[in-house]
């Protein structure tokens, strides 16, 4: 019986709110409740389920609780800003728009529905999965010298890339030249120093997984913060914080640390002044609002990108599976933008071409292509499968070969909250396609050095019998 308990209070948690759901949705279709009403129901069930992460899996160390902390950003962010006074509609589209754009009563509260339904949706799979046996501990030194070589190696063609990258966009107009002419920010580096760029990449995370000492785990987190830092300046500020962020978190499985709530506010405070300036700086624009709420309510345009799929889903639900599908090859290499294509792309041509034309755009979301993909159901089913997946990346973490994984994939996963659903299986793809050639070299470099470390040996046995057989006989001469 004592055993059924925490089975119980887990299906408790989940169909407290999915009845809050079921509940609102009637009393909005029989009209008693209204939109403000709606706004404020799912902005507390956002943070109730923010907060049972963080309660329920040790101080946030799961992953649910990162994404579900992204998804309170980029889809609940304005109407955090609402809350806090700072907007008067958080349901006007405002991305890639001139003036703001207002969307029908009935879309605003659908989007509102499918946001809240998805947040206990991924909850649910993760509250009620097995707890993870602890983060991956076991001893891979005999690894680490190849890939401190491997690192060494490709580590000038990673610097190069980059520096061209940032040069070519500094002479191309700035930041919008990764959109506005991608294929030649590309060229500049051209496609070897791209691609062992990847697989420097690569080592420098299996390296930091591989190694136990803390000191040198420092050193690997310095360098690949240093490149990290090269993509800030490019203006990659999503892929940056997302990938400090899963760094810090696995950095809290490795140490057995929790997420503080305390000090993560104050950090999350600071680094959303720094991002909001950095945005203004990147694309010479003023900051309108400078405060952690204004850099949730800039955050929070993503879900005027799921508000644009349920409003005019009449018109592009049609290509919802090419969305699906491109979205994936995208994430794998660039593809070139047309009508039908990508989700991202056509929002933005419908609602400003100009712009378009430009290098703005809106980015994606994964709640948009699920419901553009088959509605309602699609959202269900996708957002359980995220769910899921969370858990048992978790749960596989306890393993290298898992713990490798959500070192690769981790920043896109916790990001899908304005990204293609499919991205993080492109950056998986590419990550195993990585891993294959560093683990080629990390095996031919310790066969070599076997081979090597074999004939020195080989080579000083000789001289070791001399003087072996010559006490021998001193010892018999005595």
């Amino acid at each position: 019986m004592t055993a059924l308990r925490p089975a119980v209070g887990a299906a408790v948690e989940i169909a407290l709110p999915l009845a809050v759901v079921a509940t609102t949705a009637s009393l909005v279709f029989l009209g008693v409740l209204g939109l403000d009403a709606c706004i404020w129901i799912t902005l507390i069930l956002l943070c109730a389920m923010l907060f049972l992460s963080w309660k329920r899996f040790d101080g946030g160390r799961h992953p649910c609780f990162l994404f579900l902390g992204m998804l309170l950003i980029f889809q609940g962010g304005r109407l955090v800003g609402y809350a806090a006074g700072l907007i008067d509609n958080p349901m006007q589209i405002v991305v890639s728009v001139a003036t703001p754009l207002s969307v029908s009563t009935v879309a605003a509260e659908t989007t509102l529905l499918i946001i809240a339904l998805s947040a206990i949706l991924i909850y649910a799979p993760c509250r009620l999965g097995a707890p993870s046996s602890g983060f991956w501990a076991g001893d891979a030194r005999q690894w680490l010298p190849g890939l401190y070589a491997l690192v060494l190696l490709t580590l000038p063609f990673a610097l190069y890339k980059n520096v061209m990258y940032l040069t070519y966009i500094r002479a191309h107009g700035g930041y919008l030249a990764v959109f506005t002419d991608n294929a030649g920010v590309l060229a500049s580096a051209g496609w070897v120093a791209r691609t062992l760029s990847t697989i420097n990449e690569t080592a420098i995370l299996t390296a930091y997984i591989m190694e136990a000492r803390r000191g040198r785990r420092n050193l690997i987190l310095a360098l690949f913060f240093l490149m990290a830092a090269l993509d800030l300046l490019i203006g990659f500020r999503g892929k940056f914080f997302a990938e400090a962020i899963s760094i810090w978190y696995i950095n809290n499985l490795r140490t057995g640390r929790r997420f503080r709530l305390i000090p993560l506010t104050i950090l999350a405070a600071v680094v959303s002044v720094a991002a909001v300036l950095i945005a203004g700086l990147r694309e010479n624009q003023s900051v309108a609002m400078l405060s952690p709420l204004g850099f949730l309510v800039t955050q929070g345009v993503s879900m005027n990108v799921t508000e644009a799929a349920v409003q005019y889903h009449h018109l592009f639900s049609r290509f919802g599976w090419d969305y699906l599908w491109n979205g994936l090859l995208n994430g794998v290499t660039p593809i070139a933008a047309g009508p039908g294509k990508l989700w991202t792309s056509d929002l933005t041509v419908f609602l400003n071409p100009v712009a378009f034309e430009h290098g703005f755009g809106t980015a994606s979301a994964y709640l948009a292509e699920l419901y553009l993909f088959a509605g309602l159901p699609a959202v269900v089913v996708g957002s359980l499968g995220i769910g899921y997946c969370l858990n048992l990346l978790h749960r596989a973490s306890a393993r290298l070969a898992g713990a490798l994984l959500m070192a690769f994939v981790l920043p896109s996963v916790i990001y899908l909250p304005r990204l293609e659903l499919l991205n993080p299986v492109a950056i998986a793809i590419k990550s195993l396609i990585s891993l294959g050639v560093v683990v080629v070299f990390v095996i031919g470099y310790r066969t070599i050095m076997g081979f090597l470390n074999l004939g020195a040996a080989g080579g000083a046995q000789p001289l070791a019998n001399e003087h072996g057989d010559s006490g021998a006989a001193d010892s018999s001469t005595r």
